[in-house]
Order: C-alpha cells, then sequence, then structure tokens
C-alpha cells in the first residue's frame, strides 16, 4: 500500500502518494459532498475542521486508492479540486 501524505498548504488540501496528487482549494469548496458520495474508490473523508467558510470539507485520505478517473474533478460544481500525476 501507498504511504499518504495529506498535508495543509493555505487554503489547499493536499493527499499525495507516488502516483497521484489530489488538491482540494477550501476556500472553493462549500461541502456539498458530491466528490465524497460519487467517488468510486472511497478516496475522501469530511474534515473534523470547518473551512475558512464554515462548512467541512472533503479530505483525499485515501488517495492510493484513487484511480485518476478525474470524477471528483469533473463534477465538483465549484472546482476546488485538482488531480494530478
Amino acid at each position: 500500500m501507498a504511504n499518504v501524505e495529506v498535508k495543509k498548504e493555505g487554503y489547499l488540501s493536499i493527499g499525495k502518494t507516488e502516483a497521484v496528487e489530489i488538491s482540494v482549494d477550501t476556500f472553493l469548496c462549500k461541502g456539498c459532498g458530491i466528490c465524497i458520495e460519487l467517488c468510486p474508490r472511497t478516496v475522501f473523508e469530511w474534515s473534523k475542521e470547518l473551512s475558512e467558510k464554515g462548512v467541512h470539507y472533503p479530505l483525499p485520505v485515501n488517495a492510493e486508492k484513487c484511480v485518476k478517473c478525474k470524477l471528483c474533478e469533473l463534477l465538483c460544481p465549484d472546482f476546488a479540486i485538482a488531480v494530478k500525476w
């Protein structure tokens, strides 16, 4: 299993492995949960803390499960998620 590094840099929450980097812009995210519900591999979990907008945001804590389908990035209504590899 890959080692997942989850860190917060300014407005970005980043889940990173050797194969993929998933970033969530907590300033843009409104906490709708579409990414959490529609991810086929359950990559995201809700944060325990609140964002600057006062909502819980998704954290890519299981980034090692990501198959790079980019559904989260494509379906995010706020363009808050980026998947890079």
